[in-house]
Parts: structure tokens; sequence; C-alpha cells
């Protein structure tokens, strides 16, 4: 190995060894112990685990993971390495079954000694050999312990997948598993499911392109777009099972992060936020209880605007009270027709759609927008793996993020890899992706917007990208 790759080396060890240094010394500022891999529990309001959000923590903790991960592609042998990421597929299929067959809430009942092998295949009449070497593979990538030959339990990680019920109630009840739960075991069984089978046909879609047709397509012998497959009756436990997923992942966005983005309190008392696709209206309703002054309009199908209005009675009556919100069902391809909106909220709307589709939507936007109405785009900006910014970055204001330190990947690589790997979970099943900031000035541009500004918003992956009518 050259001086220089040595050096590489070195240089990545000392980004490790400073951010533990860094975390060393916040918990004992704290006086908190770190978590504990091996800890059979997990609860994120514990003192030790909430400190993992703080600024200086989660720095230090992007660092760890980006640089260990660069590290070991490093020194690996290339073909070993290109083979064990070939075969990672293993660990989603049995995780996947291992949330089905409610493993996590049979370990935690047994305490941390743990259960043998051939008591948890009991509960789903399973081979027990088979079962100990599904949870050995998941155990070799640090989910669950096997404590003994065959016995196995929780870790911190498994343990935060606990759907939180008896086993036995998930047994007899399988309809209502997931009814309940935060939904983090629900979005991961959609990952396992849905998504993973889907993106096993990325090859022959690529390979064989049919207009229209779609990894999922293949996967699931439809032609329906994904949402209308969902709606299929004999599907219902898989729609219901979409929703608490998505609700789950939503539910880890920080409380205060809508406000650390477009100043909602600059608009003046009376202006009109029209909430786009926005269901029941919950972001927009977030919003209005900080700003009571602005009136809403939330649009979206029929039967989920349908849902709006009792919602927002039990949990801001006032607005509904004082009329100053309304409920549109409306197709977003056709016409808008909100002609004095002062700001177009479009809150994680434009990733379903491709290029097309997404233009015709900001498109009918425009054609009802003022002069001084704004668009408001609130989704991901997938960040580039080159270390060298682009020129939509160095031109916007408030684009540019920080990148990580050498020799790492600029965007910290495996450390922010969630972003990737959604961008191809959403374009699998609906064909569009998350976009990166030129694809969103292309795609604006293209919908008779100038994107003027964006703001990373605090302790958030998503961002506000600001637009201005052309």
């Amino acid at each position: 190995m050259s001086s220089t790759g040595i050096s590489s080396l070195r240089q990545l060890a000392n980004i490790i060894n400073s951010a533990i240094d860094a975390i060393e010394n916040a918990y004992s500022a704290a006086n908190v112990p770190f978590p504990s891999l091996d800890a059979a529990h997990f609860n994120s309001t514990d003192p030790a685990e909430a400190l993992l959000q703080d600024s200086i923590v989660s720095n230090a903790t992007l660092n760890i993971i980006a640089a260990a991960s660069q590290l070991s592609a490093t020194v690996s042998s290339p073909v070993v390495f290109a083979s064990n990421a070939a075969q990672m597929f293993n660990v989603s299929s049995c995780l996947g079954a291992a949330s089905g067959l409610n493993v996590v809430e049979l370990l935690r009942e047994a305490g941390p000694e743990g259960l043998h092998a051939k008591d948890i295949a009991a509960f789903s009449k399973n081979d027990p050999t088979f079962i100990a070497r599904m949870l050995r593979l998941l155990a070799t990538h640090n989910i669950f312990r096997e404590v003994k030959p065959n016995v196995f339990a929780n870790n911190r990680i498994s343990a935060a997948l606990d759907k939180g019920k008896p086993s036995s109630a998930l047994y007899e009840k399988r309809a209502e598993r997931l009814v309940g739960t935060n939904g983090t075991t629900a979005f991961l069984e959609l990952v396992t499911d849905e998504i993973f089978k889907s993106m096993a046909y990325l090859t022959e879609t690529l390979l064989d392109p049919k207009d229209g047709e779609l990894p999922f397509n293949r996967a699931f012998g439809t032609d329906q777009l994904m949402f209308d497959w969902l709606h299929r009756p004999e599907n219902a436990w898989r729609l219901q099972r979409f929703g608490l997923g998505m609700a789950g992942t939503a539910a880890t966005e920080p409380k205060d992060a809508l406000f650390t983005g477009f100043e909602w309190s600059s608009l003046p008392a009376g202006s009109v936020l029209v909430d786009v696709g926005g269901g029941i209206g919950n972001t927009a309703m977030t919003i209005a209880q900080m700003n009571p002054s602005l009136r809403v309009v939330v649009q979206d199908l029929e039967h989920q605007v349908a849902q709006g209005k009792p919602h927002w009675e039990q949990n801001f009556p006032a607005h509904v009270k004082n009329q100053m919100v309304e409920f549109q069902g409306i197709d977003f391809f056709g016409p808008q027709p909100v002609k004095n909106a002062s700001v177009f909220m479009v809150r994680y709307v434009l990733h379903n759609w491709n290029n097309a589709r997404a233009t015709q939507l900001l498109r009918r936007l425009r054609e009802a927008a003022q002069p001084t109405t704004r668009l408001v785009v609130i989704e991901r900006i997938v960040s580039l793996a080159s270390p060298v910014s682009s020129a939509e970055e160095e031109a916007i204001p408030g684009a540019a993020r920080p990148s990580a330190p050498a020799p790492l990947l600029a965007n910290w690589g495996v450390a922010k890899t969630e972003a990737y790997f959604y961008d191809m979970a959403v374009y699998a099943m609906v064909g569009s992706g998350q976009r990166t900031l030129g694809d969103f000035v292309d795609l604006f541009t293209e919908g008779g917007w100038k994107l003027e500004k964006v703001y990373h918003c605090k302790g958030s992956q998503l961002s506000h990208i600001i637009g201005v009518p052309i």
C-alpha cells in the first residue's frame, strides 16, 4: 500500500477518534451513560438516547459511521466487498420475516436471558434450525444477540422494532397487529415487502423498458399505479400498513423543524395558505396554530379531505368555527381553484410524480398565482457524492450545505444513505424519485417558477424550496 493510502487510513482513524472524544465529552458533561448495543430495551425518551440528537453528538455520529464504512471499504478485498453488498438482500428478507413472526416481542417477554430457537419457532410452527440460522445472520449484522448456542435475545437495535403488544395478541389478531404502533415496524415491513420485491425487478425493467411499466408492476403483476393497487379490497391490510409506515416516518421529524425554514410569521394577517395534496391538513394546522391569522385551504382527493374537517374540529376548533379553514376535493393536475393564494405549499407530493406530471402540477399553480404568491415545496434534496459543489448550490441563497471532512465522501456516504434508499424506492414504486437541487431548478423553471431560496430545516432531512412566479 502506498504512503498516500496509509495516510488516508490514518485520517479516517483520526476522524473516528476525534468523534469518539466529542461524544465522550458530551455524555460525561450530561452525566449519563452512552447507550449499549447489548441493551435489551429501547426508549427514545431516555436521556441517553435523547442526547444522540444533540448537534455535537449527531455530527460526531455522522463522522464515525461515514469513516468506519469508508475505512472498511478501503481495506476490504474489492471482490469480497462487492459480493457481500450484492447479498445484503438476505438481511432485508430475514429482518422482514423476523418482524412478521413477531420475534422481537417474543424475546422481550423472554427477558435478557433470551429464548431458544425451538421455542421461537413453535409459535409459528417453523423449523427451529432455520429460525436459528435466520436470527444468526441478523445477529452477525448486529440485529439481535445470540447469547448462547441457538438462544437469542433482543439488543438495542432489534428492541427499537418492538410493536409494544403481547405476542399472543399479535398472533391472534394479525389484521390489527400494527394498529396503535408508532409506525416504525410498519415502515420496515413495507420496505422488506413491497419495496424489496419491486427492486428485485430493477434489472429486467431497465434492460427491457416498456412504456409506463415500473419494477412494482412486474413484481406484483399489475398494470395499475401503486396507489390504485393499494386501494383494491384485497390490499386493505397493505394500505393500512402503508399509512402507518408513512405516519411513522413523519413522526421522526422534529416538531419545530417546520418553523426553521420559510418564515410563516412574515405573512400578513388574512393571508391564504393553500396546502396542495395536504391530506387532512395536519401540516397546515401546525402552521396555523402558531399563526392563527392565516386562512387555510386544504386540497386533496375527496376521500382524503373528507376526514379533514373532523380532525380540525377536534384539534383546532377555533379555526373551523371562525371559518378560517376550507377543505377542497380537487385533482391537482387540473385547474387550480384558488386565485388569491399567498403561499402554495406542496409537502412531500412532487417526489411521487415523474417530471412530466410534476411540471403539470406546478404549471397549474403558476396559472392561478399572483405576482406576490410564493411556492413552498417541502421535500428532501439529494446531495451529490461529488466533492465539487454544483453551480446551483453556489448561486442560490441558502442552498449550500456543509461537506464532510476529507477524506470522507462529501455527502457523508453510508451515514446519509437513507435518502438514497428512499430515492430508489420511490422510483421502483411510482416511477419518480428524490431530486437534486439542479433537478428542482429545472422542474421549477418548466413549471413557470424561479427557484429563489432554500432553507435546510434544523434537525430535519427536509428542506423548504422557495419559488416565485416567472
